[in-house]
């Protein structure tokens, strides 16, 4: 058996530490290809963009921009979303841009929105417009200075300017208060109305009428 000792070549040898590369951006703006989470107990501040979906259970300063999000019930966003579709049982403060809206009953949502459809279980405080229809739950709470869609549901609590450009249904839960422009209106029995009510009237388009070009008579003499 051999026995190796340690020479002088060696003990002169420095120790070597290697540490990891840490890659900085100056970009401010995220981009995914592929579904994301922002976990819980987390805070990202900065916008993101992307193809897939994010869903959000920490805490997100800034703006999104994907196809799919979903907020879950301790998740926040302070900043504009717009994607496809978007589910929220936690708390936005900022406007939302999508074509489907879904607020749980431990959603809030303040600002503005835009979609074509809402479902709301939550509570809204802000501008609504729900291209094609909106349905308030019983549990579905909006306050609101201007609610607008064809066909508006409410089982819940509404309070504000409501537009139906064809249908206001009250259910037995539901309740309307403000100022009121409808074109039909039906209310079940249980369902209260409160405030004013005008017929709507589309808005007309004004057409601005062209004016002919003015004909200028003129005689050239010639030297």
């Amino acid at each position: 058996m051999a026995f190796f000792s340690k020479g002088k070549e060696a003990e002169n040898i420095p120790d070597v530490t290697t540490e990891p590369e840490i890659k900085k951006t100056s970009s401010k703006t995220s981009s995914f290809s592929a579904a994301t989470e922002i976990s819980k107990n987390i805070t990202v501040e900065g916008n993101i963009s992307g193809t897939d979906s994010i869903k959000i259970e920490g805490k997100l300063i800034g703006n999104i921009e994907v196809n799919n999000v979903t907020i879950g019930k301790n998740g926040s966003v302070k900043g504009t979303i717009r994607a496809q579709k978007i589910s929220i049982a936690g708390r936005v403060e900022g406007e939302i841009t999508c074509n489907d809206l879904n607020i749980s009953q431990t959603g809030y949502v303040s600002n503005k929105i835009h979609s074509n459809i809402v479902i709301l279980s939550g509570e809204i405080l802000g501008e609504v417009l729900a291209e094609t229809s909106i349905n308030v739950t019983p549990t579905g709470k909006i306050q609101t200075n201007s609610l607008t869609s064809k066909r508006v549901t409410v089982n819940g609590t509404v309070e504000g300017k409501v537009t139906a450009a064809e249908l206001l249904e009250v259910g037995s839960n539901g309740l309307v208060n403000g100022e009121i422009s409808v074109k039909n209106i039906k209310t079940d029995e249980g369902g209260r109305v409160i405030g004013s009510m005008a017929m709507y009237t589309a808005p007309t388009t004004k057409t601005v009428a062209q004016k002919n070009p003015e004909i200028i008579e003129a005689t050239i003499e010639e030297d």
